[in-house]
């Protein structure tokens, strides 16, 4: 967390980016969300949500009308918005929010705070108009901005493969080095560099397997991939 003199803490531990993908399967989508509200009595968490099947939709209808850049901007920001809504409703005694002075108080009740980024992402305009970054950086963005301590992406698959190597399993962690040469994975290739140039971690994790998110947030053993800073290890 945030304990810089003169710099507030928003007493944020974790933030999840929630991939949209895990919103295509509601029973598990819905044991996600009931074990963060569990959990968020001892782990205050924010959820950061991606587009999901909104933001699919959005993609196929661009391929048709071709969206100026900032339509389409805010095409997607919107998703999020709308992913988030939904899995509010799959996490109890969760509260939305869309302003940073908004997560405190939602914090300390021990609820989980769902965010709706579509009005920062919008107003604080800090990420390009681009094919290139998405949901995974604009999460990473926002753990450091709210400074928290430990910071995940949830998606639909357990970590990052090495390219090439589809029968193999998933690796434990690597650099943001060796992320970043690997291209998109299952993170964007934003995510590395971010990590490296703000001295974070990240851990990809399946969110579908709410167990592993669990022992993730517990500090227990979980599988997925840490991708972690030069010389930082894991």
């Amino acid at each position: 967390m945030n304990k810089n003199l003169g710099f507030r803490d928003f007493g944020v531990d974790v933030l999840v980016k929630l991939g949209g993908s895990l919103l295509a399967d509601f029973d598990r989508a819905r044991e996600l969300g009931e074990t963060l509200s569990r959990l968020a009595a001892t782990h205050r968490v924010v959820v950061f949500p991606g587009g999901g099947p909104i933001d699919n939709y959005i993609e196929e209808v661009d391929r048709t009308l071709h969206f100026p850049p900032d339509i389409h901007h805010q095409l997607c920001a919107r998703a999020q918005d709308q992913t988030g809504l939904m899995f509010s409703t799959l996490c109890p005694g969760s509260r939305v929010f869309s302003r940073p002075v908004e997560v405190s108080p939602i914090l300390e009740e021990g609820r989980v705070a769902v965010m709706l980024p579509m009005e920062q992402i919008i107003g604080l305009d800090v990420f390009e108009r681009s094919w290139v970054i998405t949901s995974d950086s604009m999460a990473a963005w926002f753990a450091r901005f709210f400074g928290a301590r430990r910071f995940a992406v949830l998606t639909d698959v357990p970590g990052i493969r090495r390219p090439g190597d589809e029968d193999g399993g998933y690796l434990e962690s690597l650099s943001t080095t060796d992320a970043g040469a690997m291209g998109r994975t299952s993170i964007d290739e934003c995510l590395p560099p971010f990590l490296e140039a703000n001295g974070m971690s990240c851990t990809i994790l399946n969110g579908q397997d709410h167990l592993s998110v669990e022992n993730w947030l517990q500090g227990r053993p979980a599988p997925g991939t840490t991708v972690h800073p030069v010389g930082a290890g894991h």
